[in-house]
């Protein structure tokens, strides 16, 4: 799919939000990303949706110095751009990580959350990723930063370890720049497991659209 023909299916989406809220996607090309959860008060669930807004462009985005990180992170940057044809979302390294919004770190990620939510993801034998978002209890604010964990869980040298790295680390950003949720087919780079290299047209549908609704999530912070 065209980045033009991308930008109609936004706005196919537009036009229903404006009947109501979307039970299903109208179309096949992007999948259901709002985080469900149980309701903050009373009964039922929540559906989650975030993107950032335009006034926390670029998001602010600490490397750790490892993993492949520093060559990987910017790479999953320009992945995400493709989704957008008016820079509703991009993104820079920052040198300190006490003013960014996302972090991101070699390794597991800790036995004890800094945050409500956990996503996990890319579970193969040559490495992992979670991604932590802080919730408020009234789902109405996401506390930053945002922590992105690669788990480099194999031999340095084994074979895939670096094709995991970089697959992971930017399904891992997907999660980070609004898709909340793991998409049902291998082919998307959101899978819960992924083993193809970058989003598909799918993925990169889903991001747009996702950018073109209402956020009831707002960032706060640092």
């Amino acid at each position: 799919m065209t980045a033009r023909r991308r930008w109609i299916a936004a706005a196919l989406v537009l036009v229903g939000a404006a009947c109501g809220d979307i039970a299903t996607p109208i179309r096949i090309d992007f999948y259901e990303w709002r985080l469900i959860v149980p309701a903050a008060s009373g009964t039922g669930n929540d559906s989650l949706t975030f993107h950032w807004p335009k006034d926390r462009l670029p998001v602010r985005i600490w490397v750790e110095d490892s993993a492949s990180l520093p060559e990987n992170v910017p790479t999953a940057i320009a992945a995400w751009r493709r989704a957008f044809l008016y820079e509703e979302f991009d993104a820079t390294i920052v040198s300190d990580s006490a003013s960014a919004d996302v972090i991101v770190r070699a390794g597991g990620a800790p036995g004890v959350q800094f945050s409500r939510v956990r996503l996990h993801s890319a579970l193969a034998s040559e490495c992992a990723g979670a991604t932590d978002l802080d919730i408020s209890d009234d789902h109405t604010q996401l506390r930053l930063p945002v922590r992105m964990y690669i788990d480099p869980r194999s031999d340095p040298n084994a074979a895939g370890l670096p094709e995991c790295l970089a697959l992971t680390t930017t399904h891992e950003l997907g999660h980070a720049l609004g898709i909340w949720r793991h998409s049902g087919v291998a082919t998307d780079l959101m899978f819960a497991d992924p083993a193809v290299a970058g989003p598909s047209e799918r993925d990169l549908a889903t991001a747009e659209v996702i950018y073109h609704l209402t956020s009831n999530v707002e960032p706060v912070g640092p």
